[in-house]
């Protein structure tokens, strides 16, 4: 019993880290674009996750043939993602952020069925549209044309690409999980992830003026260094490998609460009760989507094989690949 209270602690302040982010992540962009703040975040987190994985697995060795999806999905999942996500905290509202990226499964349904990984039935399309009506409500609501100057709208937009970006990732992933750890995958991807941010931003971090990045900005990018990458990736994972995907779910359900809470109490932000229906809804589709039994396309090689507790590979897939995309 007490172990099982612990571990349930355990996922319970990584819900908290991540929900919070969404709050402290707009004291990183007083003093860093989204793009210096996440090159730096990057910087810092991939040698620690690779570190993480040498001391937890004793081994970092991938195959040569893999390191080209490799690259691919730091690419997407650590450059364009992380970045963009970054955008969306910076001008969207914490509500709209957080429930924009939850509907990344809806995404990932979709993707994964573009992709002949697995065939969405009718159930499952009936869920996609029901959870795009969800995400509907939260745009509609959630920006008042009084806001709509202030970049508003533009968070919006920021979000709901970020929440698609992240609905790629799975996808992506999804090969590389029959072959390596999780920790493995975001480690080693993430590597090649700050390899391409320094490409793009180091220009932009050179003019960096130092002297003027407030204190609490800096103390944004090291809360996303270490209790929201390495400390919550980490602590994700192994909660997945203790008690499977379907009870870490729940989990998930939890970060756009929180987001919300935090950013009540220490923004004044508002929910608008039209936002509440369409986060229902939005929740609503997604398990719609996931009772719906997906029937694996293509051939035996390409179907979903690995599934833990009963989930279908997707969920397994989006659960391991990255926690739940909350940056």
């Amino acid at each position: 019993m007490a172990k099982g209270k612990s571990l349930e602690l355990l996922l319970f302040s990584v819900v908290v880290f991540w929900g919070a982010n969404y709050t402290v992540g707009k004291w990183g962009m007083l003093g860093f674009s989204p793009l210096n703040f996440t090159l730096l975040r990057f910087a810092a987190a991939a040698p620690l996750l690779l570190l993480m994985l040498y001391l937890l697995e004793r081994d970092l060795r991938v195959s040569l043939r893999d390191l080209p999806q490799m690259a691919l999905i730091g690419l997407v999942g650590t450059t364009v993602y992380q970045t963009v996500f970054m955008a969306a905290v910076k001008y969207a509202s914490a509500a709209n952020a957080s429930l924009l990226l939850a509907a990344s499964p809806v995404f990932t349904a979709i993707f994964a069925g573009v992709a002949r990984q697995e065939t969405l039935p009718a159930r499952g399309r009936w869920g996609s549209a029901l959870a795009l009506g969800g995400v509907v409500l939260v745009l509609m609501f959630g920006t008042t044309k009084l806001k709509a100057g202030s970049g508003a709208w533009l968070g919006d937009i920021y979000g709901l690409v970020a929440s698609g970006v992240w609905g790629l990732y799975p996808v992506l992933t999804h090969k590389m999980l029959r072959r390596y750890s999780a920790l493995k995958t975001v480690a080693v991807s993430s590597f090649f992830g700050a390899l391409f941010l320094l490409a793009a931003g180091l220009p932009g971090l050179l003019r960096v003026s130092w002297q003027g990045v407030p204190r609490q900005s800096w103390a944004s990018l090291f809360y996303s260094i270490g209790p929201v990458t390495v400390f919550g990736l980490v602590a994700w994972y192994y909660g997945i490998g203790k008690v499977g995907a379907n009870r870490v779910m729940a989990y998930m359900y939890l970060v756009p609460v929180v987001a919300v809470a935090t950013a009540a109490l220490l923004l004044g932000e508002g929910i608008h009760p039209l936002q509440i229906v369409g986060a229902a809804v939005i929740f609503a589709g997604i398990q719609v989507i996931r009772s719906g039994k997906k029937t694996p396309a293509g051939t035996a090689g390409s179907a979903t094989a690995a599934t833990t507790a009963g989930t279908t590979g997707t969920d397994e897939v989006s659960l391991r690949a990255g926690g739940d995309g909350q940056g």
